[in-house]
């Protein structure tokens, strides 16, 4: 498969709302699936802004180079939110909602630190040899960054949930992953932004050869 960045924040969409399913929240697996790949396959036909190109500043890497090293920095990043995702039901004693609420927390902290983890390594990475790879480069951290707020707005609004009537939190639970949910999917739909932004036939052709996602 041609890999984009578009299609790799498909990978990272269907990772976050994957940690969001687990935590028992209602979804429309089926659904999500098959809006992230439209959003991922989608051919932007909107002319772009006119905008003065510049080379990249500061640290500048060869194309293949980059490539290798964000496709292992977000492999393992899907591998920390999977890994969060599937150890979810461990922490849950049957009938005590705190023991949920907590481990529903904790997922979404495991989320906002595994993301910042990923954002620190993109910063340290350096910027593609393309035209405005430092451009780039700070772009993906803000699409990123915006997965962490989601997950951290959602660890606190979990936190504050009342537990005492175990209905009314489930039922405001799945609220919120709901919301989760959007957040993440808009996100996910913007990344086919910057595949218009930057079109580098030879960034792609990296990202096919590095990511094995």
């Amino acid at each position: 498969m041609r890999k984009s960045l578009s299609i790799v924040m498909a990978v990272a969409a269907l990772a976050f709302l994957g940690a969001c399913g687990a935590s028992g929240g209602s979804s429309d697996g089926e659904k999500s699936d098959t809006t992230t790949t439209a959003a991922a396959e989608e051919t932007t036909t909107t002319e772009a802004e006119e905008t003065t190109t510049t080379e990249p500043e500061g640290d500048v890497v060869t194309v293949d180079d980059w490539a290798e090293t964000f496709c292992g920095s977000f492999g393992t990043w899907l591998d920390d939110i999977q890994t969060a995702s599937s150890g979810v039901g461990d922490k849950v004693t049957p009938g005590d909602v705190g023991s949920a609420q907590t481990a529903i927390a904790d997922l979404f902290g495991d989320a906002s630190g595994a993301t910042q983890t990923l954002i620190s390594d993109l910063e340290a990475g350096g910027a593609p040899d393309i035209e405005d790879g430092d451009q780039l480069v700070d772009d993906l951290i803000e699409k990123f960054q915006a997965f962490d707020d989601a997950a951290q707005s959602a660890k606190s609004d979990i936190e504050d949930l009342d537990t005492s009537d175990v209905a009314t939190f489930q039922d405001e639970a799945d609220k919120l992953t709901t919301q989760f949910q959007d957040e993440v999917q808009t996100v996910a739909d913007s990344f086919s932004e910057i595949d218009a932004k930057y079109p580098s036939t030879e960034l792609n052709d990296a990202l096919n050869s590095s990511c094995d996602f």
